[in-house]
């Protein structure tokens, strides 16, 4: 009850002051520790067990993998299963395998994988199959991944199978792939639903193929009744934008529920005017922009940018102006190697 609330001193005094703990209670704090933040004291509680389950290391895994240390993760993945000899489960193993795919190493994947087969896991719960499908586009394998999903029967397949294999296909831009495996998943009869269709705009987005983008996306709103999320509109205002039909673009994205629209959909509206040398529509999107999120300087400088590419150098100048009365700030790019 402490632990829920947040109240963690209180927690740990009746800790404390237990006269008999099991494994249980031990799991309890460590549980609630890690729910707010507080992982590494959870780490020094969960060093003073005596006797530890797989739930107690499955706790602190899980909570090295979402505070993005996967390495952490991974050593204490190992030292459950080569010291203390405690055989993982399917939740531990749910919880490993975005730890490996922070990573991207292959080499741990099919590691990973030879467990699961060799333990038989992937016989007993679709979830570890679906979830190693990912995890192998992840690392950037997709033969691999589709090859486990082709490998598996169709009765067997659910909607997250059918979706994880297509979103690996969307990242690799194997347009065909995804188109086919959508309609395979049509014919098998599982309905598709909003992550299907993002894959599938997302590869059209990206292998340019507008009127097939569209042909989904009118697919999805009138014969699924499904309603589109951000993410889906941002797919097809990118899709469009990269084609340079600009004015179709800003149509749809002036057709975004006001509840749901944002100022990313509108700065990728930009960056295609930007690219399209597209003066007017760029100087209207700059004051959608600019009416959400006054403080950003690259919207300024994409849209000078823009009147710098059609020769309006006043323009450009008046822009610079306004950018130093406002103190406006610019976060400057950087790239990890």
């Amino acid at each position: 009850m402490y632990s829920n609330w947040g109240f963690l001193v209180d927690a740990a005094q009746v800790f404390g002051e237990m006269p008999e703990r099991n494994t249980v209670t031990w799991n309890v704090f460590i549980s609630g520790l890690i729910k707010w933040g507080q992982l590494e004291f959870a780490r020094s509680v969960f060093d003073r067990m005596l006797v530890r389950s797989v739930v107690s290391w499955t706790l602190v895994i899980d909570g090295y993998t979402r505070i993005n240390k996967p390495l952490k993760a991974l050593a204490l993945f190992r030292k459950m299963i080569e010291v203390d000899g405690i055989e993982p489960n399917e939740v531990t193993l749910l919880t490993v395998f975005p730890a490996i795919a922070n990573l991207g190493n292959v080499k741990m994947c099919e590691s990973v994988h030879g467990y699961v087969e060799k333990r038989g896991f992937n016989a007993v719960d679709i979830r570890i199959v679906n979830a190693l499908i990912d995890l192998y586009a992840k690392c950037g394998c997709i033969e691999s991944a589709s090859r486990l999903f082709s490998e598996m029967p169709d009765w067997r397949k659910n909607s997250v199978s059918w979706n994880s294999v297509m979103s690996g296909y969307a990242i690799f831009g194997m347009v065909r792939e995804v188109v086919d495996t959508f309609e395979k998943m049509e014919k098998a009869g599982v309905r598709p639903n909003h992550v299907a269709f993002l894959s599938i705009l997302s590869a059209c987005s990206h292998s340019g193929l507008v009127e097939e983008g569209l042909e989904f996306f009118g697919k999805m709103v009138n014969d699924y009744g499904l309603v589109p999320d951000i993410k889906h509109y941002g797919c097809v205002i990118d899709m469009l934008g990269r084609a340079g039909r600009l004015e179709e673009a800003e149509k749809v994205a002036l057709q975004v529920p006001r509840e749901v629209a944002n100022d990313v959909i509108w700065r990728t509206l930009l960056g295609a005017c930007s690219v399209h040398d597209n003066v007017e529509i760029g100087k209207r999107v700059t004051k959608k922009i600019l009416e959400m999120e006054k403080g950003h300087g690259g919207d300024y400088v994409l849209m000078s940018n823009i009147f710098a590419g059609v020769g309006r150098f006043r323009d450009v100048e008046r822009l610079r102006e306004m950018i130093d009365k406002r103190n406006v700030f610019k976060l400057p790019g950087y790239s990890i190697v």
